[in-house]
Formats: C-alpha cells, structure tokens, sequence
C-alpha cells in the first residue's frame, strides 16, 4: 500500500503497466489453451495416409426419430478398420457419438466435436460409471474430413476394431449399441459436457457386415406381403401393435426362401422389432385383429399364437428360411420419442 503514496515517475508507472497487462495475457491464454489430444476442425486437410474411403457407404441408419443425425459406414476387414459418416442435419455446438455395452452413457466409448464459441475441435474421449467426461490419452478416431454440405454438417473419421485401450469399445460382429447426443452450448472444455443435460439416443446396429451384393431371385419366386394396416402410433414412448393375417385357404405348399422387413419411409428410427407368429393350426375360425397387443380386450384366441415363425430387430439384414405357415399374428414394436401421433404401415 505504501507504494501507491510515492510520486511514480513516468518510467516506473510504464513498467508496472506493462508488468500487469503481460500477467493478465498469460492467465487468459493459459485458460484458453486448446486440449492436448484433440484435433482443431477448422481449417482441415485430409490427411495423405488417411485416404477418404470408398464411396457410397453402403450401409446407414437413422440415428434419431426425427431423422436429424444419420451414420453411415464401410467396413475393410482387410484393415480391420471401420469408416464412419455422421451427418448432422443442424449442427450447432457438437455431436456426440459413442459405443457401450448396453447403450448406456456411462462406461461409454465416446467421440466428441465441440466448439469454443471460437473454434471447433474432434477428440477420441470415454465416460466413466459416473458419467463424467475426460479426453482419451489414446487417440484412437482419425478424423478424415469435416465439411458443410447443403443436406447438413459432414463429419468422416475412421477407427480400428481392436484399439487395445481398454476404455475403447471393441467392435465385434453383432449388435452394436450406438449412443449419440447433440449439443446445444459451447464448451470451454470438454469436462464441462454433461450427458444428462442433452439429447441423447441409441440405437442398434450391425457394424461389421460384409459389402457382398444381394442374391439373384429365380424368375418364379413370388412375394407376400403380411401388412398391418395405415396406424396411428400413440405417443407413449414403446408400443406394441398385433394384427391377424390370414392366407387364403386353397394356397398350395410353399417354401419361404428370403424374409425382409419394409417400413415407411421416415418410420426407420422408430420400429424396433418385427414378429411372425404361427397361430395354431386348429383354429379355423380366426378372429380379425388390429390393435395393441397389450389390450385386455383383445379376443383371447390370440393366445394360441405363439409359434415364432419369423423376426426381425433394427439393423438386421434378409433371411433366408423356409416352410409357410397358413395363420399368422404379426407383432411390431415401435419406440416413438417423437411428441405427435405417426402414422406407419408395416409390411414383413
């Protein structure tokens, strides 16, 4: 304090200027430092050693219901290497996408882009059992390219199978569970992210399936369509909707060669299963159904179909079976996220 009842001269007064203003510019540089282990977005170039994979991807999926983030992916089993292509329809702060176990935030194997409010970045990052978020020392995800396009925000990146590091998920054939999540604030950094305070999904998926193209039909095959009719999905979150499809009785022995499920464009996200059932071959006198299969009021007959004859589950590819039952219950499972009542038609 004493300093301050001094006359200063003007030399003195210059250097504790500039002593002051050099302390202030390394505290709020120090705070803004850029992470160590993730890669600044803006300004990308493809790197020579991560070519762009080949295109198309063959293999999407919608991530959420309203159609606003798809993944798309290739898969080279010669490199034991996935590519993968999110688009994001509306990007605003960051995208999260992940892979657990069981779909769950937490013990998740995560890549994250965020931004500053100055400048975007893309890092490998995992969760822990508490949900919190820290940057992976092993940078795992390669970005390949980051760009603007007219349908939405572009993001390609790459990763192997097997990364060793055990906080990375190991891609594997069968289902995976792929989380996801938007961000609507900037971060100043990415410890700040809190998972429980944005939109956050999953979904399931094949990963790891060969790009083989599909079978040859024979000219005499014939198709049917088990149909439920023009629904009203409700809003409540999961809904499951039986419908009695009935063959004519004078058809001829069948062999089912290929099964496939066809949805309404724009349903893709919210059907979750699809369900054949063979009803009792004793029972002629079949009632007519349409509605949810949790209803009480629904004809107790229904209860004699139980024998699985075909399903199906998000992301699965063609079956081929055989044998053709004359009755059938058909049983689907949709998962609306979305507040308004939907329509579907369901074909199997």
């Amino acid at each position: 304090m004493r300093i301050f009842k001094k006359d200063l001269r003007l030399q003195d007064i210059t250097i504790l200027y500039f002593t002051a203003l050099a302390t202030l510019t390394v505290i709020l540089v120090a705070s803004y430092q850029a992470p160590s282990n993730a890669v600044g977005v803006s300004g990308l170039k493809p790197s020579p050693s991560s070519p762009l994979p080949p295109l198309p991807m063959p293999f999407r999926v919608p991530l959420d219901p309203r159609g606003e983030l798809q993944l798309a992916w290739n898969v080279s089993f010669a490199q034991q290497e996935v590519y993968m292509q999110l688009r994001v329809a509306e990007l605003k702060h960051g995208v999260v996408l992940g892979m657990s176990d069981r779909g769950e935030l937490t013990n998740a194997d995560l890549v994250v882009l965020w931004d500053t409010g100055s400048r975007s970045y893309f890092g490998d990052a995992w969760s822990d059992g508490k949900g919190h978020i820290s940057l992976d020392r092993q940078q795992d995800y390669e970005l390949i390219e980051a760009k603007q396009k007219a349908d939405g925000f572009y993001l390609t990146f790459k990763r192997p199978f097997s990364t060793c590091d055990p906080r990375d998920y190991l891609i594997q054939e069968g289902t995976v569970h792929v989380i996801y999540g938007l961000l609507d604030q900037p971060l100043s950094s990415l410890e700040e992210l809190d998972l429980s305070k944005i939109q956050t999904g999953v979904q399931r998926v094949l990963m790891l399936r060969p790009d083989t193209p599909s079978p040859t039909l024979p000219p005499d095959v014939q198709t049917l369509d088990v149909l439920a009719p023009n629904v009203i999905i409700p809003t409540q979150e999961t809904t499951y909707w039986c419908f009695i499809h009935q063959l004519p009785e004078n058809i001829p022995k069948n062999h089912i060669i290929m099964y496939e499920s066809v949805i309404t464009p724009g349903n893709e996200a919210i059907v979750h299963h699809i369900e054949v059932f063979e009803c009792s071959p004793e029972m002629r006198d079949v009632p007519r159904y349409s509605g949810s299969c949790d209803d009480k009021m629904k004809p107790k007959k229904l209860n004699s179909c139980r024998h699985v004859l075909a399903a199906w589950a998000m992301g699965a590819e063609v079956r081929w079976e055989t044998n053709l039952p004359l009755l059938h219950i058909l049983t689907v499972c949709r998962r609306n996220t979305r507040a308004p009542t939907l329509e579907d038609q369901m074909v199997f």
